[in-house]
Parts: structure tokens; sequence; C-alpha cells
């Protein structure tokens, strides 16, 4: 069986057409604009702060169980990248939860960070 053929790469006059292109379409209003690229870091200290701010109490960590399941369910049909950090996030809550069961169950009520980092680095890893 022959190896398929790379497509060819377009040239730069291709390119500029393209881009042209998009461009008067954008203008028109068949395409959407270009969205602006997010500034992570600043939108993860906003959300932080707003998120303590606003959700600090019991009920927040039910709005949050309810975002959850917003974002992710237990019959995925195709998982995106945002999604694999959503069920990193349930992963790391369910080994931590087993974690403390195993100290109770040891009749132990403190940890190091290096036990817990233990329990949650293989996770972050995947």
């Amino acid at each position: 069986m022959a190896a398929k053929k790379k497509p060819k790469r377009l040239t730069n006059k291709e390119k500029a057409w393209n881009a042209d292109f998009k461009k008067r379409m954008q203008d028109e209003g068949v395409i959407p604009p270009d969205k602006p690229k997010l500034n992570r870091k600043k939108f993860g200290r906003e959300t932080w702060a707003e998120f303590n701010e606003v959700c600090g109490n019991f009920e927040g960590l039910m709005d949050l169980r309810e975002a959850i399941g917003c974002m992710v369910s237990p019959e995925p049909r195709k998982v995106t990248s945002e999604e694999v950090g959503v069920y990193k996030l349930m992963k790391i809550a369910i080994e931590m939860r087993k974690f403390k069961n195993r100290l109770k169950d040891e009749g132990r009520t403190q940890y190091t960070v290096g036990e817990l980092a233990d329990v949650i680095a293989p996770i972050l890893k995947l």
C-alpha cells in the first residue's frame, strides 16, 4: 500500500489571498471576528479572587459541583483538553479523600506535604 502524499504547502501568494478573503468575510459579517487572546495568568488570578469572595462557603462548593457537571459527563463523546483538566480536578479530589480516609483509619490527623504530593503528582503528570 502506497503511503499518502503530504499536502503541498501553500505559497505566500495563496496565504495572502486566504488572509484577504478571511478579512473580507469578517467585514461582511459572514464569519465572526477573531477572538482576542486570553491572558491566562490574569484570568486565573481574577477568577480565584472572585471565587473566594462569591463562593467561599458551603453553598459555593455545591455550585462548584454543579459547574463540574456542566463541563463533563459520565459518558463523554470526545474529551477536550479543558475536560481533561476537569477530570484531573475530580481525580485529585478522589485521591485526596482516599488519602484522608486512610490516615483516619491509621489514627493520624496530620500528614506531610510530601505525603500529599505523592498522591497528587501522578495525576498532574497524566
